[in-house]
């Protein structure tokens, strides 16, 4: 080759190890960056000339024009990225899961023994206790309306605590959409860029890819994605099977809010469709284009266990629940000795119904309230709550019953004659006289899909009854023949003693009234605890592929200090090579110009 011509060869080094030591010195000066991705340099030869073409077996003689500096890439392994996001999604799932047993243990505040339910519930129990010993004390009475009260009233602190907890993470639920929504319009402003700067396919937007990976990292916490990249350089990115980013268009997901409960619900704007009802107005149909159908059970099969936003929607619930979603199985009927065989086949048909529509509530209950945390505690709590309530008024009532004619109407009787109840609902009567009779009759509760509140012995509508306020010695506790009613208080110690509750349907062993408490805080406690290891393992397994991911996209201050000293003495090199150059034609010069 001429002289003249080596003089590319020399400058070739010198672009290229220049190029090659900016690159290194890119990958050090964001060594704590995070999301960057270390990028490295790839060479290449520069074309060959042919001075002499070979033969069969002789090669041509070929003379190099030097290196060349031809891309720069970023290392990144594709299956440890997928991996990690997916992983990623069923941490923040579990995550979301045991912040949500710590919020609602927190809220049953058994920590606090002064201020907590169970204290105030102990303080009902011993009240009854010492009632047993002296029914006819009126202090002894006093006593039992004022922790009865403190019950409802702890009550109902932890059951607004409940419906608050709901309320805060429907304001999340709206935070982590609008987040989504925008990390979605920042991978498709991203693509663009990319586009503009790989689109002549010489140039690499290394940085812009960052940025991109790292929203699809915080994309893939939230909710469960897939993602792939087009011949154009674009990632389509994909939530729960549906398109969100495209490659000109991204769908957004808007929310539909509940007029009753306020509640948001997530759904695909550009699969809502509008339509028009029978009284010719417009409304928004989202049936089809909701994104998460709650009622799946979670799963790790399914994949129905990835992701924030789900977590929070399934902990969350669709309503505020209450003792009527936990379904009661009816009782077997007993043929007596005055049955027919029609009265009783009757009964079987009667109970075959409402078995029917028990086997219809549990499969609710399983797939809607066993899986929401707030729904199943407000649901398991506000039925100890209807128990003691009940169970205590019935009481009362079976002694009114028992003793009412003896007494001329005054025992265990309200001002208006009716059975006397320490529980009263705020809205209704729990008993209406009855004109023909005479009688007072129990209003039966409503517990259809479509009750209304105040007929339900429910904590938001149970107020101690304004009478036994003002004087609590109404009970009195003193038969018609002036002897103490001990029967009557031994019964509400039993009625707290029976062992025939249960959390719910799906829970065999049966408790009392006075441990059912105590079976809800260790159910709350037992399934934190499954969360807590499912998220330390969790935790272990996405930190393992994490570590192995930032062992080959990490920076390493060693190795890039090498590759510049490489390139360095390459620099150094080439710049040699070019001196030898400039004297042999400064020789020659200077001898032929003699």
């Amino acid at each position: 080759m001429p002289l003249m011509g080596s003089l590319y060869i020399g400058s070739s080094g010198l672009q290229t190890s220049q190029n090659s030591l900016n690159t290194t010195a890119h990958n050090l000066s964001n060594l704590d960056t995070t999301g960057f991705v270390r990028q490295q340099v790839l060479l290449g030869d520069r074309l060959y000339n042919t001075i002499k073409k070979g033969s069969v077996s002789v090669s041509s003689q070929q003379t190099g024009l030097g290196v060349t500096y031809e891309k720069v890439r970023q290392v990144r392994d594709y299956f440890l990225d997928q991996s990690y996001r997916k992983e990623n999604g069923r941490a923040s799932f579990y995550s979301s899961n045991y912040e949500a047993m710590t919020e609602v243990e927190d809220l049953l505040n058994e920590l606090n023994d002064d201020a907590s339910f169970n204290h105030a519930m102990t303080n009902f129990w011993a009240t009854l206790q010492e009632l047993a010993k002296t029914p006819d004390d009126t202090t002894v009475q006093r006593m039992l309306i004022q922790n009865a009260q403190s019950f409802i009233t702890n009550a109902s602190q932890v059951y607004q605590g409940l419906i608050d907890y709901q309320e805060e993470l429907n304001i999340h639920i709206k935070e982590k959409v609008d987040r989504i929504n925008d990390l979605g319009k920042q991978i498709m402003r991203l693509n663009d860029e990319i586009r503009k700067v790989e689109v002549g396919g010489i140039e690499s937007a290394n940085d812009f890819r960052d940025a991109r990976n790292q929203c699809l990292d915080e994309l893939s916490g939230l909710v469960h994605i897939e993602y792939d990249e087009d011949v154009y350089h674009s990632v389509r990115v994909r939530i729960e099977g549906n398109d969100f980013v495209t490659a000109d268009n991204i769908n957004t997901i808007e929310l539909e809010t509940d007029a009753k409960t306020g509640f948001y619900t997530p759904y695909w704007k550009m699969n809502a469709i509008w339509r028009t009802n029978d009284e010719g107005v417009e409304y928004l149909d989202t049936s089809r284009a909701i994104l998460y159908d709650t009622s799946r059970i979670v799963s790790a099969e399914s994949n129905t266990d990835i992701g924030q936003l789900r977590a929070m929607l399934y902990i969350r619930g669709d309503k505020v629940a209450d003792y009527t979603d936990i379904p009661v199985k009816p009782e077997v009927p007993e043929r007596l000795p005055a049955d027919t065989d029609a009265t009783y086949a009757a009964k079987v048909a009667d109970y075959q119904t409402a078995f029917n529509k028990y086997e219809e509530k549990v499969d609710y209950y399983n797939h809607t309230v066993a899986q929401s945390v707030c729904m199943n505690v407000q649901a398991e709590f506000d039925q100890l709550i209807h128990n003691v309530v009940t169970a205590v008024n019935g009481v009362l009532k079976d002694a009114y019953d028992k003793h009412y004619a003896a007494s001329g109407g005054t025992y265990m009787a309200d001002d208006d004659g009716s059975p006397l109840q320490i529980f009263q609902k705020k809205e209704s009567a729990g008993y209406i006289k009855n004109e023909t009779t005479g009688e007072w009759e129990w209003q039966e509760e409503d517990i259809e899909d479509d009750y209304h509140t105040e007929t339900l012995y429910s904590i938001p509508n149970i107020i101690i009854n304004p009478r036994l306020l003002r004087e609590a010695g109404k009970m009195k506790f003193v038969l018609p023949d002036k002897t103490v009613d001990y029967t009557t208080a031994k019964s509400l110690i039993d009625a707290f003693d029976a062992d025939i509750y249960a959390l719910n349907p799906n829970v065999t062993t049966r408790c009392s009234l006075n441990t059912y408490y105590t079976n809800l805080v260790s159910q709350v406690a037992n399934s934190g605890s499954v969360y807590k290891n499912i998220t330390e393992a969790q935790t272990i397994t996405m930190t393992s592929i994490q570590a192995a991911r930032e062992q080959i996209i990490g920076v390493s201050s060693d190795e890039e200090l090498s590759n510049m000293i490489k390139f360095q003495n390459a620099f150094n090199a080439a710049s040699r090579y070019i001196n030898v150059v400039d004297e042999l034609l400064e020789h020659i010069i200077s001898t032929l110009g003699t």
